[in-house]
């Protein structure tokens, strides 16, 4: 885990929250991610259930799936995180954890991608020129189990 505190927001900043500890940061390559965020790529922290808070407004929600729910703020319109429920998760508290966009924290530079996920999806234009681990699907290894 990665400790914090991390402080974020929306643009406008009606939507602020703080998160108090990182399990991963992900490249993720997948078409969800890339519609979400306009680029060519999503950066997220993988945050455990009890590891972050709301400290000011009220975001809007948008269903994605089943199992997740997107975050953004209705003013700015600038999506923020994304909530997961997944009981199995490893990350899950109370049943549910977040994927937060990196582009949020007020301070990006204290956090760098650790891995590669949904390589298989990754547009044949970009790449990056790191040696971070990359892996097809959503199956990852714990952090302390990369090579």
């Amino acid at each position: 885990m990665i400790e914090g505190p991390f402080t974020a927001g929306c643009e406008c900043g009606a939507i602020r929250f703080q998160i108090d500890r990182v399990f991963d940061v992900i490249y993720c390559h997948c078409r969800a991610c890339r519609r979400r965020s306009g680029a060519p790529v999503l950066v997220s922290l993988q945050v455990p259930g009890d590891a972050m808070r709301l400290a000011a407004g009220r975001p809007t929600r948008y269903r994605t799936s089943k199992a997740g729910v997107n975050h953004f703020c209705g003013t700015c319109g600038c999506g923020v995180f994304g909530e997961y429920f997944d009981p199995s998760h490893p990350l899950a508290v109370n049943g549910r954890y977040y994927s937060v966009r990196l582009g949020a924290l007020d301070e990006p530079e204290r956090l760098g991608p650790m891995i590669h996920q949904f390589v298989e999806y990754r547009l044949a234009w970009f790449d990056t020129t790191d040696a971070l681990p990359r892996f097809a699907g959503n199956t990852l290894p714990h952090p302390e189990n990369r090579g």
